[in-house]
Protein backbone atom coordinates (compact mmCIF):
# COMPACT_ATOMS: atom_id res chain seq x y z
CA UNK A 1 0.00 0.00 0.00
CA UNK A 2 1.28 3.43 -0.73
CA UNK A 3 0.53 4.99 2.02
CA UNK A 4 1.88 8.60 3.01
CA UNK A 5 3.40 8.29 6.70
CA UNK A 6 4.35 11.94 6.77
CA UNK A 7 1.52 12.80 9.04
CA UNK A 8 2.96 10.06 11.83
CA UNK A 9 6.55 11.45 11.21
CA UNK A 10 5.24 14.47 12.47
CA UNK A 11 3.62 13.31 15.57
CA UNK A 12 6.10 10.98 16.72
CA UNK A 13 8.79 14.25 16.04
CA UNK A 14 5.75 16.22 18.30
CA UNK A 15 5.63 13.37 20.73
CA UNK A 16 9.65 13.43 21.17
CA UNK A 17 9.01 17.17 22.13
CA UNK A 18 6.42 16.84 24.57
CA UNK A 19 7.84 14.50 26.41
CA UNK A 20 11.40 16.14 25.82
CA UNK A 21 9.62 19.33 27.71
CA UNK A 22 7.44 17.27 30.30
CA UNK A 23 10.77 15.43 31.53
CA UNK A 24 12.93 18.99 32.21
CA UNK A 25 9.37 20.31 33.66
CA UNK A 26 9.91 17.11 36.50
CA UNK A 27 14.10 17.40 35.93
CA UNK A 28 13.65 21.21 37.42
CA UNK A 29 11.03 20.82 39.62
CA UNK A 30 12.91 18.68 41.78
CA UNK A 31 10.28 15.95 41.75
CA UNK A 32 12.64 13.90 39.96
CA UNK A 33 15.87 12.59 41.72
CA UNK A 34 18.09 9.88 40.59
CA UNK A 35 22.04 9.34 39.89
CA UNK A 36 23.67 9.59 36.33
CA UNK A 37 22.25 7.08 33.65
CA UNK A 38 18.83 6.60 35.67
CA UNK A 39 17.78 10.48 34.09
CA UNK A 40 18.35 8.90 30.22
CA UNK A 41 16.73 5.47 31.35
CA UNK A 42 13.48 7.57 32.46
CA UNK A 43 13.65 9.51 29.62
CA UNK A 44 13.65 6.59 27.11
CA UNK A 45 11.28 4.78 29.33
CA UNK A 46 8.57 7.92 29.01
CA UNK A 47 9.45 8.32 25.17
CA UNK A 48 8.55 4.28 24.64
CA UNK A 49 5.12 5.04 25.86
CA UNK A 50 4.51 7.94 24.22
CA UNK A 51 5.32 6.59 20.70
CA UNK A 52 3.38 3.37 21.58
CA UNK A 53 0.45 5.53 21.99
CA UNK A 54 1.12 7.58 18.91
CA UNK A 55 1.73 4.58 16.08
CA UNK A 56 -1.20 2.54 17.75
CA UNK A 57 -3.22 5.34 17.20
CA UNK A 58 -2.15 6.27 13.71
CA UNK A 59 -2.81 2.81 12.44
CA UNK A 60 -6.23 2.78 14.05
CA UNK A 61 -7.14 5.84 12.67
CA UNK A 62 -6.05 4.92 8.98
CA UNK A 63 -7.31 1.23 9.62
CA UNK A 64 -3.79 -0.37 8.92
CA UNK A 65 -4.20 -2.24 12.13
CA UNK A 66 -4.48 -5.01 10.55
CA UNK A 67 -1.95 -4.55 7.26
CA UNK A 68 1.24 -6.15 8.51
CA UNK A 69 3.34 -4.37 5.65
CA UNK A 70 2.31 -1.13 6.91
CA UNK A 71 2.81 -1.74 10.40
CA UNK A 72 6.43 -2.95 9.70
CA UNK A 73 6.49 0.44 8.03
CA UNK A 74 5.23 1.84 11.03
CA UNK A 75 8.23 0.50 13.65
CA UNK A 76 10.45 0.99 11.38
CA UNK A 77 9.74 4.56 11.47
CA UNK A 78 9.07 4.72 15.02
CA UNK A 79 12.47 3.03 15.85
CA UNK A 80 14.20 5.70 13.76
CA UNK A 81 12.34 8.61 15.12
CA UNK A 82 13.17 6.90 19.28
CA UNK A 83 16.30 7.17 17.93
CA UNK A 84 16.96 10.41 17.25
CA UNK A 85 15.08 11.78 19.86
CA UNK A 86 17.33 9.67 22.35
CA UNK A 87 20.47 10.74 20.47
CA UNK A 88 19.30 14.49 20.86
CA UNK A 89 18.33 14.04 24.58
CA UNK A 90 21.56 12.78 25.39
CA UNK A 91 23.40 15.69 24.00
CA UNK A 92 22.36 17.70 27.46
Amino acid sequence: MGFDYKELEERLATACNDVHKEFLQRFNSEIYFSAGGARLETFINDLQKEFERTASAFLKKHDLEKDSEAKKRVLTITKLYAKKCTEDFSKI
